[in-house]
């Protein structure tokens, strides 16, 4: 007899049939479907910046710091076209002041384009071109084969010669990054 169907073969499939529980469905699949996960990564950038402590400063005295920073972190490949600082709060006589809290007394200081690929290079202090709002830092190449935070040294110089009272100055400068 060439029919597949044989009394073993019903017998196998009556048995399976018992196993089930009486009225279940059999598993069916269907498929393989396929979908795409996708994103859209627009250029984007934030900037922070360290405070300047520059501590007790002795009057007549020059002072440095330059260990202060600005952070900039750009996605791979933003274009950074402008890294500038404003003149600060207290801009007087063509130059950054701190003012003294307790009167109106004075200090001028300096805050100089960093140099270097990287922009992590000082100036001898106050020789190099005041960071502000014309002498600004291309930062483009710094996001060139990856992104994430960069630093950029903060270059400032309290100038010597000068002798205001003794107390506590300050000055406000903020930093703005622009990029498309």
């Amino acid at each position: 007899m060439s029919s597949s169907w044989t009394p073993r073969v019903a017998a196998v499939a009556a048995a399976v049939a018992l196993a089930l529980p009486f009225g279940a469905a059999q598993a069916l699949t269907a498929g393989p479907s396929n979908f795409n996960v996708t994103a859209t990564v627009a250029n984007f950038c934030t900037v922070s910046a360290a405070n300047v402590p520059f501590g007790s400063v002795n009057a007549g005295a020059a002072a440095t710091n330059t260990s202060s920073s600005v952070t900039l972190t750009c996605n791979k490949g933003a274009n950074v076209t402008s890294v500038a600082l404003n003149s600060g709060s207290n801009f007087a006589a063509g130059s950054k002041q701190m003012k003294n809290g307790a009167n109106s007394d004075t200090l001028a200081y300096n805050i100089d384009v960093p140099t270097g690929a990287t922009f992590n290079t000082c100036p001898t202090a106050g020789t190099g071109p005041e960071w502000n709002a014309t002498n600004t830092i291309v930062a483009t190449s710094l996001f060139t084969a990856t992104g994430g935070a960069k630093l950029i040294n903060i270059c400032a110089s309290i100038p010597a010669n000068q002798f205001p009272s003794a107390g506590s100055y300050s000055d406000t400068v903020q930093v703005t990054a622009t990029y498309n």
